[in-house]
């Protein structure tokens, strides 16, 4: 029986219940954290705890035991006796249960927090061959740094990406390429790398920050800039990165190969310096 987490106990998955008038099934008013565990330790644990403060303060939600995060997650792990696989902990914390109106509840109601544990087998070797993408214009609102619940664009473009049979949906907005569904995106040309910049128009991805910091120990020049759209075809190599799939080498995106349609010799680069990263967590627990 799995165990998830609801509001500061532990119960068993299908006894969880959670009110129809909460606010983040009524109004998708709330955040979320996604954190990956390494047969024995998680994956910048801090990054993703300081991520989730942060979308906590941008959405104005004040959940006490924010500082308990890296605590139940590890927990989650150890009921369902995941210690050494590789899984996922989800988190998600709404503004709580109230009469349905767009104004916050006042007073304050106390936030809605719940978390699971999942197994998780990823296919390296399907990563490592490329994924396939399509290039679509961004619906999404402009607050995208927040890692809100509200997710119906990315949800709608991803869909279109999996009916096209493609691993992800690219976003382009005023003639740049900002991010993707659920990941970011990164492009090589003469041996650079170019990404957009953090600001409210991406997600700042934790495998971002980390493959960028990868990039500049190694010496590959970073350059911060969004890819306009009129250059894609110009761009020698390009990559994702999300939590899932860590580093993916982009073979094509509208069915138009991204060089020479096959992983390119920085992204395979990268994508092998980030795995020897994770592969200290199972180092370390042994």
């Amino acid at each position: 029986m799995d165990i998830a987490y609801l509001n500061g106990k532990f119960l068993p998955s299908d006894e969880i219940t959670i009110s129809p008038d909460d606010r983040g099934f009524l109004f998708a008013d709330g955040i979320y954290e996604v954190v990956r565990w390494y047969e024995g330790g998680f994956f910048d644990m801090e990054g993703h705890h300081l991520r989730m403060k942060r979308s906590l303060r941008e959405v104005r939600i004040d959940w006490p035991g924010a500082d308990e995060f890296p605590s139940v997650a590890n927990d989650l792990i150890i009921r369902n006796s995941l210690h050494d696989k590789h899984a996922l902990v989800y988190l998600q914390v709404t503004r709580g249960v109230a009469r349905r109106s767009h104004a916050f509840p006042s007073p304050a109601v106390s936030p809605t927090v719940y978390a699971f544990a999942r197994g998780f087998s990823p296919d390296p070797d399907m990563i490592s061959k490329g994924i396939k993408t399509i290039l679509k214009k961004e619906i999404r609102w402009s607050r995208c740094d927040i890692k809100s619940v509200s997710l119906l664009p990315n949800i709608l473009s991803f869909q279109d990406a999996v009916e096209a049979g493609t691993s992800e949906c690219i976003f382009e907005r005023d003639g740049l390429i900002t991010e993707c569904a659920h990941s970011n995106v990164f492009f090589v040309k003469d041996g650079a790398l170019y990404t957009h910049p953090e600001s409210d128009s991406i997600l700042s991805g934790i495998s971002r920050k980390n493959v960028i910091m990868i990039a500049k120990e190694t010496g590959i020049p970073i350059k911060e800039n969004a890819v306009q759209l009129k250059d894609l075809p110009l761009v020698d190599e390009a990559f994702i990165t999300n939590t899932s799939f860590e580093v993916a080498p982009v073979i094509s995106i509208n069915n138009i190969p991204v060089g020479d349609g096959k992983p390119g010799p920085v992204t395979l680069k990268l994508r092998s310096l980030f795995r020897n990263e994770t592969l200290k967590l199972k180092k370390t627990s042994e």
